[in-house]
């Protein structure tokens, strides 16, 4: 049995992400002892011109079956290739087979979302045996590889033979079955709009380590920023057009196998795990970004009307603890809009003690903003066709598991309550609290688009290699939201208010920005980790009066909202409609 050849991977545009290339690879026998191996090891590094300790490490490559032929060398010239086969008695043991591996025409643009291939596990042979799997087969190991794997895999090419008693063919194959290429699968992002993305990213990571650590007080100390990602969907069918993760990897490194220490490293958390894809597999409190929950969910119960307003001195007193705005700024009396483009904490900190009130007067929308939570799509699956983590819904249930887990004695059942502080910690975001980048743009998405919660996908059609249309994937939409007009359009107009008012949270960012002919509407979030830098997000859709597209930035250890995040989403916004690009700036005294 022989593997065809995968199908293409490509964007919407029809724009080739992944494809097949043809080369020559240099294997190595496994019968031949340790003694031999070393020296014909040792002659081919002198032949290729590097060290025979690398051409050892791709001897044992533990992704490489030990019932064939280890392949040491991939892509060598031609030269090479005739100099093993022209003097084969020099070098026993050695062959030269042809293969197809993977080639990236676009470098390591969107190789979190592509994923890359690799030999089959014993787990997965055991699994998919019955369809035509066998040892050393390739298969789909991440990304829209693995998610697609029937598409692109094909049909293997089959030669039935006979053999003698030692097992060795015996004349031409008595039936053969010439197998079928792999289909080619369209996807729904856009090769430069995903381009953009991950420079833009890349640019606002580099820029946060200029800035002052503001949580750090006892000496100067930059902000780390070691990861971050960006998502761009589509709020008309929930479709990705652009999904970054930071840092990255090159998906070429893999197709001719690397040692254990270079794969140990892609997954070393110490070094940020470059192989994870933080848009659906990162998960981070959302800081003030949740407010879009809150805010749904104090008018969706009954808590206040949109235009109930609040008084903000710049802090909430709940029992002996105070808490405060982003700076302690104190905004005065404020409704719903007014809340949203100021980012007002004490706002959303009185709605958060005023449902645990009634929560421990035990009425039934004492977890309204859980559930609300729930509604938009947080703490489960969005069902995109990649890994992702479910994120984290803060309920009296959850801290109650959790203390039981990690306490002991008494501490248990103390520290199990839910206490007013956590359901205002919850109404900004914080108090374990945790989504995706990805849930939090479909939930973005879902607002802006009147209440319809897709599910996100990758891929739009799969075609056969000939060009035929085989499959559509059509969009899913799986629970529509309500959400009252009066309250849609005071938050729609504290979102719009965040980027373009005076005292908007994300203003800054956009400073010379055309809001006049493409109105963008958003809202920042500074979130809080323990023994780290504020992490910086920032959402917003696009054009604000006709929503289009949603974009999310999230930067670990970023700094303010406004700071990093907001400037990321502008210059991608920047990109996708064909403005001229402006550099990820950030200024040192950001907002939330």
């Amino acid at each position: 049995q022989t593997q065809m050849p995968r199908g293409r991977i490509l964007d919407r545009n029809g724009e080739e992400l992944v494809v097949n290339q043809a080369t020559w690879a240099i294997t190595v026998d496994r019968t031949l002892d340790d003694d031999d191996r070393a020296v014909v090891l040792g002659q081919l590094a002198e032949l290729l011109g590097v060290e025979s300790s690398q051409l050892a490490e791709n001897y044992d490559d533990i992704r490489q079956s030990r019932l064939k032929p280890a392949i040491v060398a991939v892509g060598v010239e031609e030269k090479v290739r005739v100099a093993i086969q022209e003097h084969a008695e020099d070098y026993p043991g050695i062959d030269v087979e042809k293969l197809t591996v993977r080639h990236y025409p676009q470098g390591n643009v969107a190789a979190h979302l592509l994923g890359y291939v690799g030999e089959i596990s014993a787990e997965q042979l055991e699994a998919r045996r019955d369809e035509g799997y066998q040892e050393s087969d390739e298969i789909g190991r991440a990304g829209v590889e693995r998610a697609y794997e029937r598409e692109l895999r094909g049909e293997p090419r089959r030669e039935t033979m006979e053999v003698d008693p030692t097992g060795r063919p015996v004349g031409s194959p008595i039936d053969v079955e010439p197998g079928r290429v792999g289909n080619d699968v369209f996807l729904t992002i856009d090769v430069n709009w995903q381009r953009a993305a991950e420079e833009s990213l890349a640019q606002g990571i580099e820029e946060a380590r200029t800035l002052q650590n503001r949580n750090i007080e006892d000496h100067y100390e930059t902000l780390k920023a070691p990861a971050g990602s960006v998502v761009v969907l589509d709020v008309r069918d929930g479709s990705v057009a652009a999904m970054a993760s930071y840092p990255t990897y090159d998906p070429a490194t893999l197709v001719d196998g690397i040692s254990q220490v270079e794969w140990d490293a892609l997954n070393d958390p110490a070094l940020h795990r470059p192989l994870l894809n933080r848009a659906t597999q990162g998960e981070y409190a959302p800081g003030s970004t949740f407010k879009l929950i809150t805010g749904t969910a104090i008018t969706r119960y009954g808590l206040w009307t949109p235009g109930t307003t609040i008084r903000d001195p710049g802090y909430l007193e709940v029992g002996d603890r105070r808490f405060r705005n982003f700076g302690g700024i104190a905004h005065g009396r404020v409704a719903l809009e007014r809340a949203l483009t100021v980012s007002s904490d004490v706002y959303f900190y009185t709605a958060g003690y005023d449902f645990w009130k009634h929560w421990d007067e035990g009425f039934p929308d004492g977890l309204a903003i859980q559930e609300t939570a729930r509604d938009f799509g947080f703490g489960a699956n969005t069902g995109i066709e990649v890994d992702e983590q479910d994120g984290l819904v803060a309920d009296p249930e959850w801290k109650r598991e959790l203390s039981y887990r990690i306490n002991e004695g008494d501490a248990r059942e103390d520290n199990a309550q839910w206490r007013p502080g956590d359901n205002v910690n919850v109404s900004v975001g914080q108090g374990g609290m945790l989504v995706t980048p990805l849930q939090l743009a479909n939930a973005y998405a879902a607002f802006a688009n009147g209440g319809t919660l897709w599910q996100p996908h990758l891929a739009r059609e799969v075609r056969d290699a000939g060009g035929d249309g085989l499959r559509t994937i059509q969009p899913n939409a799986y629970r529509t939201i309500t959400i009252d007009a009066p309250t849609r359009a005071a938050m729609h107009a504290g979102f719009v208010g965040a980027v373009r008012d005076d005292r908007g949270t994300a203003a800054g960012a956009f400073a010379g920005f055309p809001l006049d002919e493409l109105p963008v509407a958003g809202k920042t979030g500074t979130a809080q980790v323990n023994d780290k830098g504020d992490t910086s997000l920032f959402a917003a859709y696009f054009p604000a009066d006709a929503p289009a597209y949603v974009v999310v930035a999230v930067v670990e250890e970023g700094g303010q909202g406004s700071q990093i995040a907001a400037p990321i989403v502008r210059r991608i916004i920047e990109a996708m409609n064909n403005l001229e690009l402006s550099d990820v700036e950030a200024n040192e005294d950001g907002v939330d």
